[in-house]
C-alpha cells in the first residue's frame, strides 16, 4: 500500500519519538504547519521539506518524497538529529545550571545562619556582632534585632 507524503511525515515523527510540536521546533517551523500536514489538510511546502532534510540528513529523500526504499539511509533509525542539537538536552543543562546557582545561594545562607547561631550561643570567636549583622543578613530572609533580655533574636521578614 502506497502512503501519502503526509502519512510518511507522521510516521517519521512517530519513529523519532517526538510530538508534532517538538518536531516543528526541531525544524524551526510552526506547530500549526506540522499539524496541518499531519491532519492531511495540506501538503508540505518545499520550505518544510528542505528543513526536514537539513535537520535530519539521515532521512531518505526517496522514501519521504516518493515512498520508495527505507525511511533512513542507515539500517537503524536515529533518535537524535545528527548535529547533536537536542532541545531536551539544552533544557536539562539550563535546569542544572539554575539548581547549581540556587544551591550556592542556599549554602551561603546556611553558612550565614550558622555564624548567627554561633554568635547567639556565645561560641563564636573572632566574629563581632556587627560582622554577623553586616555579613549574615545579606543572603537571608531574616533580620537580626537585639532584644534587651533575650540577646540576639532572629525574626523572619513579614512575621
Amino acid at each position: 500500500m502506497n502512503s501519502t507524503i503526509n502519512e510518511r511525515i507522521v510516521k517519521l515523527i512517530e519513529t523519532l519519538k517526538m510530538s508534532n510540536n517538538a518536531f516543528a521546533k526541531s525544524i524551526d517551523k510552526s506547530s500549526t504547519a506540522i499539524n496541518y500536514i499531519s491532519d492531511g489538510k495540506g501538503k508540505p511546502s518545499y520550505d518544510v521539506l528542505e528543513s526536514i532534510f537539513k535537520r535530519y540528513p539521515q532521512v531518505s529523500r526517496d522514501w519521504l518524497l516518493m515512498g520508495e526504499g527505507e525511511m533512513f539511509r542507515t539500517s537503524a533509525p536515529v533518535n537524535k538529529p545528527v548535529d547533536g542539537g537536542d532541545f531536551g538536552e539544552r533544557v536539562l543543562m539550563e535546569v542544572r545550571r539554575l539548581f547549581e546557582e540556587e544551591l550556592k545561594e542556599k549554602n551561603a545562607q546556611i553558612a550565614s545562619l550558622s555564624r548567627m547561631l554561633e554568635m547567639t550561643l556565645g561560641k563564636s570567636k573572632g566574629v563581632s556582632s556587627s560582622q554577623v549583622v553586616s555579613q549574615g543578613i545579606r543572603n537571608t530572609p531574616f533580620q537580626v534585632i537585639q532584644g534587651a533580655e533575650l540577646g540576639w533574636v532572629f525574626k523572619k521578614f513579614g512575621s
